[in-house]
């Protein structure tokens, strides 16, 4: 049976509620009133700490249970909207336990957390426990008076909505909580960031279902404020959230300020505008300054600062309860800096200050809008095109700093110039680069980057690496950049011939590749139709005519042509052996395979496929190679010192896996402009590192025996 808590004097009593608003807190809201206090407030409480909605750490969940514990069984929270109690460690419980309302309906802004995750969704200012068919009932209902109590299966709620139109009205306990937290939520989100703007409105929308931003009905909620002062239990409430979130309901703490904002009902002296102080030099600077007064009497605004030469400030008019001003300049590139403003309002008798800086910074700032080319092949030439901007009609000159000798510097006419060269054997490996930007103003700024040369052995090693011929279109060819730096895809193609194990020429089907394969990435092209298995139909790179292939059908990957002479590797059999040697079934690539292969390679013996059954595949788990879109390959066995290790899988999401014969002292690992990024203390002859934090690319593992010696093997994480 569901209970009614009544909330007395005497339960009360065991909340303790002391105000912990923190000093200073509110200062950057004081001579503040209207539009202009709003706006005080809303850079206050912005940027709070956001969590989950649901998860297996702190979650909404969990700051509810604290912040809405019932006074009287501490096992329980108390429902916004009935005043039930409720289990609070049953949570949802299917629909028999208590749920999360969002105050201001998520509907009405579009803020769903399970869509848009983290952020007003899960703003606990805005959430409370409610009772799951009360809320069900109260759906997304418009906050305004109406008569009709709802009456719920369990019992009185004292809640009430309309038969004609889309209201609801909480109880008179809550009903000044409601309209706090719907002050706050106006304030709190004001469209930045990526987040809702959302305004309170006056009068009921015709649609009940809008996903606009907005809610009403203010007059009643402004009312309601009035209604339902601030109790301890909110109080209590406030402080809970705060403790979570770091920021508070300012409507709580100070519920006056509604009628300020939304009736300007002040008292005393207030500016009703808040300053820009933000700019960019050569862009004009425009502020507006209002204010007003509660009494009758003249207020004026005056600048109590010497401005500098690019500001003007005028004093518009001043009246009566109001007075306005303005400030305006266009700064300089020489302008750049801060500079303090401190205006006065006042009535002759009380002086109120507004105090800020106007900060102008570089509009258009120098800066490279080209991204280095980072690797390079021995014996062929390297190219970065080079650009930048910065000021209309500067000068600019381009140095390279450090450069390697094989590279020169090319400079051409205005932002561009380029960088390129042919490098040489002695050149393998890392190559530092430094270019220095600067123009005629003395702006400066530089491009640091490394370019790995390698051997044309180990550039371009893309690889078929997966077959997979299943009920009708279901059909995929996996390829994987088994090398060590990105690879242009433009120069490839994916091509098939019919029925034959004598293929020459030109291809039956196929598809010239684009894009760019990283080192150690997998792609995965599909046909057309394909469907099953889901999980690779969904998150196929692309679509190949190449995968009209029948069983019996050479697969070849090309580079630099379209005929089967241009081919880089393949996969095909001898039609006497098996003539349906690849229907319903699937191959992929051994780890041990790093280069293509030109020739027949199934069912000759080479044993560089894996032959696998189309539910392998279909089942198959991540981080395997019968898994669509990943590729195991280059097991390394490291045989240069005195003990042998031998690591995997490479490439690797989430676990490096070691093992040896003698013993490990230490494990390193190193990004590609040699710092060290992680390392581990190790005594024994296995063990696994954890790199999932690591971001994708190349690293360097440097492993030590426990007799000093050690080696550097490389391996990409995907």
């Amino acid at each position: 049976m569901k209970q009614i808590v009544l909330f007395t004097l005497l339960i009360l009593s065991n909340l303790v509620v002391v105000s912990q608003i923190p000093p200073g807190y509110y200062d950057g809201a004081a001579g503040y009133g209207g539009k202009g206090l709003k706006t005080a407030l809303y850079n206050i409480i912005k940027d709070h700490k956001e969590y989950e909605y649901t998860t297996d750490t702190t979650d909404v969940w969990d700051i509810l249970k604290e912040s809405d514990r019932d006074t009287v069984n501490p096992d329980n929270v108390i429902c916004l909207y009935s005043g039930f109690t409720r289990n609070a460690a049953a949570e949802y419980n299917n629909g028999n336990g208590w749920t999360r309302e969002h105050v201001w309906a998520k509907s009405h802004g579009q803020f769903d957390p399970n869509i848009t995750g983290p952020g007003a969704g899960t703003d606990a200012h805005n959430l409370r426990p409610a009772d799951n068919s009360v809320n069900t009932e109260k759906s997304n209902r418009w906050f305004a008076e109406c008569n009709e109590e709802y009456i719920d299966p369990d019992g009185a709620t004292g809640s009430y909505e309309s038969s004609t139109e889309w209201l609801w009205k909480p109880r008179d306990e809550v009903k000044g909580d409601v309209a706090r937290m719907m002050f706050y939520m106006a304030t709190r989100y004001e469209g930045e960031n990526g987040e809702p703007d959302l305004k309170l409105i006056d009068y009921i929308p015709a649609d009940n279902n809008s996903p606009l931003p907005l809610h009403a009905k203010l007059s009643d909620l402004l009312a309601w404020n009035l209604q339902d002062p601030v109790d301890d239990f909110e109080r209590h409430r406030n402080e809970v959230v705060f403790s979570y979130q770091h920021n508070r309901n300012p409507f709580i703490d100070h519920p006056e300020w509604a009628e300020c904002i939304w009736n300007n009902a002040c008292t005393g002296l207030w500016f009703t505008s808040y300053p820009d102080t933000l700019i960019t030099d050569r862009e004009n600077y425009s502020y507006t300054v209002s204010a007003s007064g509660s009494e009758a009497a003249v207020i004026t605004i005056t600048c109590e600062t010497t401005l500098p030469p690019w500001l003007t400030f005028t004093s518009l008019t001043h009246e009566a309860s109001s007075a306005t001003a303005s400030i305006t300049g266009s700064p300089a590139f020489s302008d750049i800096g801060t500079y303090p403003v401190s205006l006065k309002l006042s009535d002759g008798t009380t002086d109120i200050f507004q105090n800020f800086n106007i900060v102008v910074i570089d509009g258009n700032p120098i800066t490279f809008t080209s991204s280095p080319v980072s690797n390079a092949t021995v014996g062929e030439v390297y190219t970065y095109n080079i650009t930048a901007t910065g000021d209309a009609g500067a000068n600019f000159t381009l140095t390279g700093t450090m450069l390697p000798s094989w590279l020169n510097l090319i400079n051409n006419t205005g932002q561009t110039a380029t960088l390129t060269g042919t490098p040489a054997t002695e050149n393998i490996g890392l190559n530092n680069v430094i270019l220095t930007l600067t123009d005629d103003t003395k702006k400066t700024v530089t491009q640091e980057f490394n370019i790995n040369v390698v051997n044309p052995a180990d550039a371009n090693r893309i690889i078929i690496s997966q077959y997979y011929e299943g009920v009708s279109n279901d059909k995929y060819i996996e390829i994987t950049n088994v090398g060590d730096v990105s690879v242009d895809l433009s120069p490839y193609y994916l091509a098939r011939w019919g029925n034959t194990d004598t293929p020459s020429g030109m291809f039956t089907n196929g598809d010239a590749l684009s894009g760019t394969i990283n080192a150690g990435q997998t792609l995965v092209y599909k046909n057309a139709n394909a469907q099953n298995p889901v999980y690779a139909a969904n998150s196929a790179y692309g679509t190949t005519t190449a995968t009209y292939f029948n069983g019996n059908d050479p697969i070849a990957l090309l580079k630099n042509g379209n005929t089967w002479e241009d081919r880089v590797d393949c996969i095909y059999s001898s039609l006497a052996v098996n003539p349906y040697w690849g229907l319903d079934t699937g191959f992929y690539r051994k780890a041990t395979v790093t280069t293509g292969n030109k020739n027949i390679s199934i069912l000759d013996g080479t044993g560089e496929w894996v032959p696998i059954s189309i539910a392998q595949a279909d089942n198959a788990t991540d981080e395997t190679s019968e898994y669509l879109g990943y590729h195991i390959f280059e097991t390394v066995e490291i045989k240069d010192i005195t003990t042998k290790f031998k690591f995997y899988p490479n490439p690797a999401r989430n676990i490096l896996y070691l093992e040896t014969t003698g013993e490990i002292k230490k494990v390193e690992i190193y990004n590609i402009a040699g710092q060290l990024i992680k390392q581990k203390v190790i005594l024994g002859n296995h063990t696994s590192v954890k790199i999932f934090e690591l971001k994708t690319g190349l690293y360097f593992l440097k492993i030590t025996d426990n007799k000093g010696n050690c080696s550097f093997i490389k391996f990409i994480k995907q």
